[in-house]
């Protein structure tokens, strides 16, 4: 997958999510993990989606991304929704010094679980739970990328002799597209296939949409592994 946050992607995935209701489910096996934290920091946030639906279960949120367009986002989406609790820092995350109760990783960071498991009291990282799990499928030639998936992590956790509880959770994440040539273009960007691929995936996935103003969807399930990991604070110092 070929993957960056611009006005294009952004659109698509916060249609994605309102579609499917993906994150507000997700939120919703995380709540009591994160319930009564009195700071989260969401590392490589994006449009921090998740956090926004756990705003109300947390004293304050921040969120650290790299890309400022994502950032905007949050920032504007938390203030028409009238959460005040969240705020954003624009930079390298591995420059900053986490000091939280609860870290948040989704999608992001997996590997280097170890440089941010010492400034928490609880690491909450998702990954994907298997090498199959894509929207493309295996007819897409940016499916085929390699991915942190669950196994992996969880021997790295091991090798670390870190304490931590993993939860298979799948969800459904399609894509709607008002048209499509909005598909196509879709699959494009995302995978970086040819016109044939993606003739051929559209006419084997594509089913119609069932809510306005969309006229398609492509379903896909999301096989995810939520790992809750122990981390090495054992009093959060946040203020």
């Amino acid at each position: 997958m070929h993957f960056a946050w611009n006005e294009e992607t952004i659109a698509w995935f916060k249609a994605a999510s309102a579609y499917t209701d993906f994150h507000r489910k997700l939120a919703d096996r995380l709540r009591k993990t994160v319930s009564g934290a009195e700071l989260m920091y969401d590392i490589g946030c994006g449009l921090g989606l998740l956090s926004q639906e756990l705003a109300g279960e947390v004293g304050r949120i921040v969120g650290v991304d790299m890309n400022r367009e994502a950032l905007a986002s949050l920032e504007a989406d938390a203030a028409a929704r009238g959460i005040g609790n969240i705020s954003t820092m624009h930079g390298d995350c591995y420059q900053t010094e986490p000091v939280c109760d609860v870290i948040l990783m989704s999608y992001f960071g997996s590997s280097t679980l170890e440089f941010f498991l010492p400034f928490c009291k609880q690491l909450i990282s998702i990954v994907d739970l298997n090498e199959g799990s894509s929207m493309g499928g295996k007819g897409l030639s940016g499916s085929k990328r390699k991915r942190q998936t669950a196994d992996k992590v969880e021997r790295q956790l091991k090798e670390a002799g870190r304490g931590y509880t993993l939860e298979p959770v799948s969800l459904e994440f399609g894509q709607p597209f008002v048209s499509k040539p909005d598909a196509m273009r879709f699959l494009q960007v995302y995978y970086g296939s040819t016109p044939e691929e993606t003739e051929a995936c559209m006419a084997r996935r594509l089913v119609q949409a069932e809510q306005a103003p969309y006229a398609y969807y492509l379903p896909y399930t999301k096989h995810m592994g939520v790992f809750r990991i122990e981390g090495g604070r054992a009093v959060c110092m946040c203020s």
